[in-house]
């Protein structure tokens, strides 16, 4: 059967979703791969959107076509689900016309199971669509009244997000951060060099640039995937949120300095660090995961710099005993829930037992992560998430002996246009260099 117009794409989009379902793989990388076998520009555009798209709005699309199941959601088999998302995006946020979403919708339903039921599956998937695109066509979705169950399902997040937002900020708060971060985020380089150079380079190439808002190495881009850019694949740049850049900054690295990077894949951190540190310093990058470390190793080697990489344990890692650091950087492993821009699946994947299993580990590492500070030393705690538990809590419950926290901050998409780090930092009451002027205000900017 040839190809409905639209198809391909569709397929591709399919695949991601499949990936991100099946092997717990992270969209950033099973859209990128999913959509390359398309070769048309505009297809992979197309198929990335829905892609994406399908995996924000997850739960919302759920509430939109239980209403015409005859059973709930999660007794719809695996792959139909994915194919009735995808179809029910494209119904409710997207200007695809829609007998287009319904029709090539009903043929990835007939190749998605065997062909002895490839009958049932796609009509099952046009009926469903079908009773679908005539209640949309005849009004807007009807949300809940109750306001925190509006918020979730407007905003895209699960309910428990959007309690855990509410209760420390006010729902108005909350709600606003939460719409934000079902905005997608644009893609932002960091510049090795002369960032200024590197703007009027891309320029130079057709590529929409400016200056970042936060940090002195920030580029934002526009309309280009940053595989093609000739600095990426160079080394001379290379892909990071502003917020990660402001966690390296808050260290207050200067040349010459020994650093200790913990929990360091995939080491877009970790080459800033040894940027900053300059070929007379030191860095030291701990990495419990070896395929991670192996990431670490090939960043630092793609941007010609020199990093000293071990596997280990961010809580007694393989350092000689008496090893000291003017810098230690903990970016502990955390629910990732601030990076829902780009990894918006993320939000479906985790639950409230995650907190507070991964504050258990968060306090674990920084209570011990204080040692290895030489004094007059600061140490960087930072997680790419917003959960009380595991900011201002593990601050509270984990400074590490002999240290006095000296500053906090919490990056928010909606006021700042960053993935939502918590950054904290940490000092010896034996005071040495204290970077009171450096790039980084980090006293307390609280929620």
């Amino acid at each position: 059967m040839p190809d409905v117009e639209g198809l391909p794409a569709r397929r591709a989009a399919l695949a991601a979703l499949q990936q991100v379902d099946e092997d717990d793989a992270w969209s950033t990388v099973a859209v990128p791969s999913a959509v390359d076998v398309l070769d048309e520009r505009r297809d992979r555009a197309f198929a990335s959107h829905l892609a994406y798209e399908t995996l924000r709005w997850e739960g919302t699309l759920d509430h939109l076509l239980g209403q015409h199941l005859n059973r709930p959601m999660s007794d719809v088999e695996p792959a139909l689900r994915r194919i009735l998302r995808l179809g029910a995006l494209q119904l409710w946020h997207s200007d695809v016309p829609a007998h287009a979403a319904v029709q090539t919708s009903v043929e990835l339903a007939r190749e998605a199971v065997p062909q002895r039921r490839a009958k049932g599956a796609s009509g099952f998937v046009n009926g469903v669509l079908r009773s679908l695109a005539r209640a949309l066509a005849a009004q807007p979705p009807r949300w809940p009244q109750e306001p925190r169950d509006r918020t979730a399902l407007t905003t895209g997040h699960p309910r428990w997000v959007v309690d855990e937002l509410a209760d420390r900020l006010g729902l108005p708060r909350a709600a606003a951060v939460l719409a934000s971060d079902s905005d997608p985020a644009g893609t932002t380089l960091r510049a090795r060099d002369d960032r200024d150079e590197l703007v009027a380079e891309l320029r130079a190439a057709g590529v929409a640039a400016e200056v970042g808002q936060h940090a002195p190495e920030a580029v934002h881009v526009t309309g280009v995937d940053p595989r093609s850019i000739p600095a990426v694949a160079e080394g001379r740049a290379r892909p990071q949120d502003e917020a990660s850049m402001l966690v390296v900054h808050a260290a207050g690295v200067e040349a010459g300095d020994r650093v200790l990077d913990l929990c360091a894949g995939p080491g877009g951190k970790t080459t800033h660090l040894a940027t900053l540190a300059g070929p007379e310093g030191r860095v030291v990058a701990v990495e419990l995961h070896e395929h991670r470390a192996r990431q670490v190793a090939a960043a630092a080697a793609a941007m010609g710099l020199e990093v000293d990489v071990r596997v280990g344990d961010a809580a007694a890692p393989p350092l000689d005993p008496d090893e000291r650091f003017e810098r230690v950087l903990l970016d502990a492993p955390c629910t990732g829930l601030g990076v829902g821009r780009r990894r918006p699946e993320v939000r479906w994947r985790r639950s409230p037992e995650d907190v507070e299993a991964l504050a258990v580990i968060q306090r674990r590492l920084l209570a011990s992560a204080g040692r290895w500070l030489a004094p007059g030393g600061r140490l960087v705690y930072a997680v790419c998430t917003w959960t009380g538990a595991e900011t201002e809590a593990v601050v509270e419950a984990a400074t590490p002996d002999g240290l006095v926290c000296t500053g906090r901050r919490q990056l928010l998409p909606d006021t700042d246009g960053t993935d939502g780090m918590f950054i904290a930092t940490f000092e010896h009451r034996e005071t040495g260099r204290t970077d009171a002027d450096g790039p980084v205000e980090t006293t307390a900017v609280l929620l």
